[in-house]
């Protein structure tokens, strides 16, 4: 059976210096995590109702939830289950997933920000805008096994009102629908509570008869204290579509939700780009850096983590060469600590550039055969490592705090 790269290999394949080992996070300010591993002590000492919220921006780099659930378990194993956080109301894609709960969705119109279908910018919270129609509806609910996703005691549908709007009908488990009036005379979002006795529960939403309600997404959590992962793919993105968002929605959109971490992980797709040279170096570091400044422009001291991209043999139909995969690696890593991101190199955690095929070849696999993924196995294994480093960070800033205090 081969074997992944020694911990010697791997801390001389990759990194940005001999003084930063492979597997562990870069943060050369030394406070980028300073608010997220605050929230996560408040959490940890079991202060009442802390839940630490993340935000797991991606693309399809966090498909089908692997590596976000990956940490999400993690997480919440030492630091409580904090419930399933948001959840697209349908899948635009079918990469996209959400392991902490069961959806069944149809009859939405689904509009996703990498295709700039909407001219006024309002993608929510997660780049997904749903339009209903006659039919449309959703079921999200609790799981009935496992160790996650089995407790809610707060649902919250997002939506945005405009005059295009129509009533949209919510009830949880099999209570009576309550309507909810999404027609108004102006753009406005808007978040429809719902509190619920903790335990098991189902959230059904569907449109409501008439007009063209829009919605973005639900929330469940628990009243804590513990963990909220939520995942926001999309499957395909460049970095820069991000821009398509218009800035106050998303900075509304975010705010409300009040993540202690943002988590970054796009560049996949963007590598075609330096395979193909439509990109410089220099113009995707600058366009890296917009698009961080805008997504935290609701909260510019949002801790922050860049997941640099995986190693890639591949890039769509393009063949990628270590050098192409390295200087994407130092493209994100300079725009990640410029914006005061810390940054976790993945290429370097799985033993360098060309490592992608090596773990194409364990048993099981932790590479799809694309060598531009990772399996499931190798998304589990790589959030493994990231929670390892988060938690060596976070220890570390517990001893700094508790000797200051």
């Amino acid at each position: 059976m081969t074997v992944l790269p020694s911990l010697l290999a791997l801390a001389l394949l990759g990194s940005a210096d001999a003084s930063t080992p492979a597997g562990t996070i870069e943060d050369p300010s030394g406070v980028a995590l300073d608010g997220f591993f605050s929230a996560l002590a408040r959490t940890e000492a079991a202060t009442p109702g802390a839940l630490t919220r993340v935000m797991h921006l991606g693309d399809s780099s966090i498909g089908l939830d692997g590596l976000p659930h990956a940490l999400r378990r993690r997480m919440q194993e030492r630091f409580g289950d904090g419930g399933a956080g948001f959840v697209f109301l349908d899948r635009e894609s079918g990469n996209y997933e959400n392991r902490a709960v069961m959806l069944t969705a149809s009859g939405w119109d689904i509009c996703y920000v990498a295709y700039r279908c909407e001219p006024s910018g309002r993608y929510g919270y997660g780049g997904h805008v749903f339009r209903g129609r006659e039919g449309a509806r959703t079921r999200v609910r609790t799981r009935r096994s496992g160790k996650w996703g089995r407790s809610v005691s707060r649902m919250e549908l997002w939506y945005q009102a405009d005059p295009k709007g129509g009533p949209l009908q919510v009830r949880v488990d099999a209570q009576p629908w309550a309507t909810i009036d999404t027609r108004a005379d102006t753009h406005e979002a808007r978040w429809h509570a719902l509190d619920v006795e903790p335990g098991a529960h189902s959230l059904d939403v569907r449109h409501g008869g008439r007009g063209r309600p829009r919605a973005y997404g639900v929330v469940l959590e628990t009243d804590g204290p513990g963990v909220v992962w939520d995942t926001l793919s999309m499957i395909g993105a460049f970095t820069k579509r991000l821009m398509f968002f218009d800035a106050e929605h998303l900075r509304e959109q975010v705010d409300h939700r009040a993540p202690d971490l943002l988590v970054f992980g796009f560049g996949g797709n963007d590598l075609r780009r330096f395979v193909t040279t439509t990109v410089s170096r220099e113009e995707f570091v600058a366009e890296m850096r917009e698009v961080l400044a805008h997504v935290r422009g609701g909260r510019p001291g949002l801790s922050c983590l860049v997941v640099g991209i995986v190693d890639h043999a591949r890039a769509g139909r393009y063949q990628v060469a270590r050098r192409h995969v390295v200087a994407m690696v130092d493209a994100q890593r300079e725009a990640a600590l410029a914006e005061g991101c810390a940054f976790f190199d993945a290429v370097a955690a799985m033993g360098g550039p060309g490592s992608i095929k090596s773990w194409r070849r364990l048993s099981p696999p932790l590479a799809e055969p694309d060598l531009q993924h990772l399996s499931m196995h190798g998304r589990d294994r790589l959030g493994a490592m990231i929670f390892d480093a988060l938690m060596v960070q976070y220890d570390a800033h517990a001893r700094r705090t508790s000797v200051a205090g």
